[in-house]
């Protein structure tokens, strides 16, 4: 396992955040338990179990993506710091 990795799977999850009241997010994830809650009174027992596979392997992508934009942003972090150490004047222990 990467270190990256380890950082992220260490309990640093999206679903750990607090959802502000009112937010965007609040709004949405309201949105989409009612539609869900909506759909699943329609389906039968044999649909809702297609329907729970199929947002398992939705919810296997979202998790997946998550990680890569968490590597992305991570590293792009790390490039960003590498340049302004770069273009910082540090004095050398042999510059005495």
């Amino acid at each position: 396992m990467s270190m990256l990795e380890e950082i992220w799977t260490c309990g640093l999850t999206y679903k750990d955040r607090p959802v502000k009241s009112g937010s965007p997010l609040e709004r949405t994830l309201c949105l989409y338990a009612k539609n869900q809650d909506k759909l699943k009174a329609m389906l039968n027992a044999e649909e809702t179990e297609q329907y729970q596979k199929t947002l398992d392997a939705f919810n296997d992508v979202v998790a997946v993506t998550e990680e890569e934009a968490f590597e992305h942003g991570f590293t792009l972090g790390v490039r960003l710091m590498i340049d302004v150490m770069r273009s910082a004047e540090i004095p050398s222990i042999d510059d005495d």
